[in-house]
């Protein structure tokens, strides 16, 4: 990854998500133009984007706490968070953003970084249950205030944004993969509605892409939070 961190790839698929993150950096361009230490990344994946960020800022020491529910990806992140390069400054947390109404969710574990709590368009599977995270269990195992949230959830940042209030209020910056079929149901412009509502600012994004393997669009954005100062 380049100033002395190394990624190292444990499933077939890891290729494709270090390829999208280290080689098309295809966050680069969102990042804030501000220091950034504490992040949580939900929907981390094998956790390439957190090192990314680390491998970017080698003066930094990074700390980040990683929500992941897909049992594939367990081996390749409780072994990133053993690496001695980090010192201990990453944890993994092996659970869902959900409803905070239930404490578990359908969850549908597929490869590609394709994982995802809604069915496929294209053909019937089966789901598995995970664990919901509550907001509590966050804010304790990792108090806040975080510099940036990352959030890529493939269609749950609806979900995230209604039922996280009290972690995003305490973040600086949220960076956010949107996709127009979230469970809120009206697309992009319904997002940026509650973002407005939760004091938060888009300072960056891209245009609107066709989604890969389902009708819908796919995006990335920045946004600051207009209540706190660094």
């Amino acid at each position: 990854t380049g100033n002395g961190y190394w990624a190292d790839i444990m499933e077939n698929d890891g290729y494709d998500s270090f390829s999208e993150i280290f080689i098309k950096q295809e966050y680069l361009n969102l990042l804030p133009n501000k220091k950034i230490n504490r992040i949580v990344d939900i929907g981390a994946h094998y956790g390439y984007f957190s090192l990314w960020l680390q491998s970017k800022f080698p003066k930094s020491e990074i700390d980040s706490v990683l929500i992941e529910p897909s049992p594939r990806s367990c081996r390749s992140l409780e072994h990133l968070v053993k690496l001695k390069s980090l010192n201990g400054r990453f944890r993994y947390i092996n659970k869902a953003i959900g409803n905070a109404k239930n404490k578990h969710s359908h969850f549908y574990d597929r490869p590609h970084m394709a994982s995802s709590i809604f069915a496929s368009t294209l053909r019937s599977e089966d789901s598995i249950e995970v664990e919901r995270l509550c907001e509590t269990e966050l804010l304790c195992e990792y108090p806040p205030p975080y510099d940036l949230i990352k959030c890529d959830i493939e269609g749950a940042e609806w979900d995230f944004i209604q039922n996280y209030g009290s972690i995003i209020g305490k973040t600086h910056y949220l960076l956010l993969e949107w996709h127009s079929w979230h469970s809120g149901g009206n697309g992009f412009p319904q997002l940026e509605n509650k973002l407005k509502e939760l004091g938060f600012k888009i300072t960056k994004k891209t245009s609107p892409e066709s989604a890969s393997g389902r009708d819908g669009q796919v995006g990335l954005l920045l946004a600051e939070n207009q209540q706190l100062q660094f």
